[in-house]
């Protein structure tokens, strides 16, 4: 998706949650007009460090926990507790940033992102744990409904990946083909009006390179063609309301163009639970699922109970001399960039950014550089430690973050992986040094 996009919606958000104030608690942050998958996600960020901190002394074994009555009187105090969590400045808008990329992946391509976020490192996760993770996600519902009714209906203990992506195509596959135009035009709507929480102006343009990705996500490469046809003829942006006209032109002829395009009003401002299929025959449909033969998942193999050693196999080189960061050149700005720039400027000021940035050689520990080379770069160290040399010309963390998200991309990483949060997390202190 559009870096510049991207960057206008969290510096929005960020002004819309905090402004100038040092820090925010979630209770706080729970009355902002900001949208629901923001405060769902911070909502589960403070759950999760409750579970971080609670968990050191329910396994003391020096009281009974389990206890009915205790359980229920730890289960009042969590929730009291979850809304007192504060964030600061740094803080928030690390978790803001993670928030936003995460709906931005999932409303463009769901099924990479369910894949990638819900699975993460294992092959094999229970279903709760998948309904659990599925609360992250607020749109597209059907896809929480059609699970929820499909693990209902079929006992299991476990599902591995390639059941859970199989189980994903055949439910849009099914579900889109009943009305697959309107759908396709619905899923960029719902596209556009997420991106126009970031713009300065409201508009119906969508990058067409974000069409090809959605639509690719879905298998529709009817309209997959179509896009490409539209770009053959330096359509580059597309205006949702011509998108239904495209459509019925290519399919019918071929070319988009072929016939003159009527335009149709489209709402292109910010809707929660936005659904792009009728989800009255959902359960019919997830009951025409085919289920497919689960291959065996192999043992877990003794490298998995040998990390350490393994890791003390890899030899690090000596650090290079320290590389101050580059004072980069202005460039001139544009209008889609100007405004996220001088907000990201503004933010990183009030947030703290650190007046001398440390070396990353330093910042990251040599035990968790060896576990990033191993389980990221795949024992690759000359990648893993030409990206430091990189990141550590770059002064600012705008661009770092940039750099690392192509970096993942291009080696295949999976960003929602423990080891790729903790690393990008470690290169965050390094612009954002703090306490919590």
């Amino acid at each position: 998706m559009v870096i510049n996009e991207i960057d206008g919606i969290i510096a929005n958000l960020h002004k819309r949650i905090i402004g100038k104030d040092k820090a925010i608690a979630l209770q706080d942050l729970k009355k902002r007009d900001i949208p629901g998958f923001i405060k769902n996600y911070f909502d589960r960020e403070a759950e999760k460090w409750i579970r971080e901190e609670s968990s050191m002394f329910l396994s003391s074994g020096r009281f009974n926990y389990d206890l009915p009555e205790v359980r229920k009187k730890f289960e009042e105090l969590y929730e009291v507790l979850k809304n007192t969590a504060i964030f600061n400045q740094a803080k928030l808008h690390r978790v803001l940033e993670q928030a936003v990329k995460l709906q931005s992946n999932f409303l463009v391509q769901p099924e990479r992102t369910m894949v990638q976020f819900i699975f993460r490192d294992d092959e094999v996760i229970t279903p709760a744990e998948v309904m659990d993770s599925m609360k992250y996600f607020l749109e597209y519902e059907y896809y929480y409904k059609a699970l929820e009714h499909y693990f209902q209906s079929n006992q299991m203990d476990t599902i591995s990946r390639t059941k859970f992506k199989n189980f994903i195509q055949q439910l849009d596959e099914k579900a889109l083909s009943q009305n697959t135009t309107p759908a396709a035009v619905n899923v960029a709507t719902v596209i556009v009006g997420f991106l126009n929480l970031g713009r300065e102006q409201q508009s119906d343009g969508l990058d067409a390179d974000i069409l090809v990705n959605a639509y690719q996500d879905r298998n529709l490469p009817d309209y997959v063609n179509a896009i490409k046809n539209a770009v053959s003829k330096n359509m580059n942006t597309i205006s949702v309301a011509k998108l239904e006209g495209m459509f019925k032109s290519f399919l019918e002829s071929g070319d988009v163009e072929a016939k003159p395009i009527k335009e149709q009003a489209v709402k292109t401002d910010y809707t929660e639970k936005t659904e792009v299929i009728s989800t009255k025959n959902l359960s019919n449909i997830v009951s025409q699922i085919e289920d497919i033969k689960e291959e065996a998942v192999e043992e877990a193999s003794m490298d998995s109970f040998l990390t350490e050693e393994e890791e003390e196999d890899i030899v690090l080189p000596p650090p290079p001399p320290e590389v101050k960061p580059k004072e980069e050149p202005k460039p001139a700005q544009t209008a889609a960039g100007s405004a996220a720039d001088q907000l990201a400027a503004i933010m990183a000021k009030q947030m703290g950014q650190a007046d001398v940035l440390e070396d990353l050689y330093k910042v990251i520990e040599d035990k968790d550089k060896k576990t990033y080379i191993k389980k990221l770069f795949k024992k690759k160290d000359k990648e893993f430690f030409d990206l430091l040399n990189q990141l550590n010309q770059i002064n600012n963390w705008k661009d770092a973050n940039v750099l690392i998200e192509d970096t993942f991309y291009n080696h295949e990483i999976n960003p929602y992986q423990k080891e790729a949060i903790a690393f990008t997390d470690a290169v965050y202190t390094r612009y954002f040094p703090t306490k919590n």
